[in-house]
């Protein structure tokens, strides 16, 4: 099939994650992450790309980071999120990517990702 148009991009427009309480959940993506609230009830991040918390008894695996965020300064994240009470772990770096990193976990035990690039 060729088209001059691409049927599927490669924009995330959504991340659904499951979370048993949905109020503390949102609670901590816009307070400790600060993360806005669309009029839908999602969060808005800047790429466009949406975090949907969804209350279910489901689980996203807990092995690795559901998404990453940017930061422009890592250090400086790592601190204001321990200053809010987040629990982070150490900064890393990678040599193979050449990039600073660490993670902070949510309410449900999810692994978020912050990192330089």
């Amino acid at each position: 099939m060729e088209t001059s148009t691409k049927v599927i991009t490669s924009r995330v427009t959504e991340i659904y994650i499951h979370v048993k309480n949905f109020e503390q959940a949102m609670a901590w993506y816009t307070d400790v992450l600060g993360i806005q609230i669309n009029a839908e009830g999602g969060l808005d991040m800047e790429s466009s790309t949406r975090v949907l918390l969804i209350e279910s008894e489901k689980r996203n695996p807990i092995t690795h980071a559901v998404f990453s965020l940017f930061s422009p300064d890592i250090k400086a994240a790592h601190k204001y999120l321990k200053l809010k009470g987040a629990q982070v772990d150490e900064i890393y770096f990678c040599p193979f990517e050449k990039t600073t990193s660490f993670h902070v976990t949510d309410t449900e035990g999810y692994l978020i990702l912050i990192k330089d690039c």
